[in-house]
């Protein structure tokens, strides 16, 4: 029975437990962040904006680096780009 302004207890649950367990899965997607280096000038924007702290910028190295099993596909790194070098790819 359904309550009245709320949402059945069930569908409460089950939308809790594949939330979680889409926290908790391992990194299988078929997609990654890439980055054209070239037009890249490592203003590390992509990094402080990383809330899984996936991305590494240096620019004494000039290096850009994304470790795919912490990054969480959030997308922020792209949106956050000035200079949009950084792009969703399919493996």
């Amino acid at each position: 029975m359904r309550h009245r302004g709320g949402s059945s207890s069930i569908g409460l649950s089950i939308g809790k437990l594949l939330f979680s367990e889409l926290l908790n899965a391992k990194h299988k997607s078929r997609w990654r962040i890439g980055n054209n280096i070239d037009q890249c000038n490592l203003c590390g924007k992509c990094e402080l904006i990383c809330s899984t702290n996936a991305i590494t910028v240096s620019r004494q190295n000039k290096t850009w680096t994304l470790n795919n099993m912490r990054c969480n596909q959030c997308l922020r790194c792209i949106m956050s780009c000035p200079v949009h070098c950084l792009t969703q790819v399919r493996l």
